[in-house]
């Protein structure tokens, strides 16, 4: 990865539009599945990456199979 890719994932995670609710980070430009958190010690999910949706698929799923089995 170059400085200047670097550079650009630090503009783009620091964008406040790409941050929903102040909470959800959604950017499908960001190739990252995990991002730091914008505040505080962490990461959280770029729900803008296509693994996202796979992986709220399966916490769901688990939840549901736990729920129901």
């Amino acid at each position: 990865m170059s400085p200047t890719d670097r550079e650009v994932r630090k503009q783009l995670r620091e964008n406040a539009a790409n941050w929903k609710l102040g909470l959800f980070y959604f950017c499908p430009r960001d190739p990252a599945f995990l991002v730091p958190k914008r505040v505080g010690i962490g990461w959280t999910v770029n729900f803008g990456s296509p693994w996202s949706l796979l992986f709220v698929a399966a916490v769901v799923g688990a939840v549901v199979w736990g729920i129901f089995s």
